[in-house]
C-alpha cells in the first residue's frame, strides 16, 4: 500500500533540489521517495537497536535472578497450562 506526501517549500529550495536530482539522473519525486525510504530504514534500525538493548537488559536481569536463587522452576505441563490460561484471558480481553 502506498500513500502520498505533500509539503510546501520555497522556490529556491525547489530549484536547487531539482538540480541535485537532475545531477543524479532522477526526478525530484524519485529522489524524495529515496530519501524518505532511507529515513524510514534509519528509524527501523534505531528502533530495532532500542529493542535489542531492552532485551539484553531483560536477559541480564533474568540471569541475575537465577544466580540469586530467585527463579521459579515449573514443569513443561505447568508452563503450557499457564500459557493457555494467559491466551484465554487475552482472547477475552481481561486482565
Amino acid at each position: 500500500m502506498s500513500s502520498t506526501i505533500h509539503f510546501r517549500i520555497d522556490e529556491e529550495t525547489k530549484r536547487l533540489a531539482m538540480q541535485a536530482a537532475e545531477r543524479q539522473q532522477m526526478s525530484l519525486t524519485e529522489l524524495m521517495r529515496q530519501r524518505a525510504e532511507e529515513l524510514a530504514a534509519e528509524e527501523r534500525r534505531r528502533q530495532n537497536s532500542e529493542h535489542e538493548s531492552w532485551l539484553e537488559v531483560q536477559i541480564a536481569q533474568a540471569f541475575s535472578r537465577h544466580d540469586a536463587g530467585e527463579g521459579e522452576y515449573i514443569s513443561n505441563d505447568e508452563m503450557e497450562n499457564r500459557m493457555n490460561a494467559l491466551k484465554q484471558r487475552a482472547t477475552r480481553g481481561s486482565r
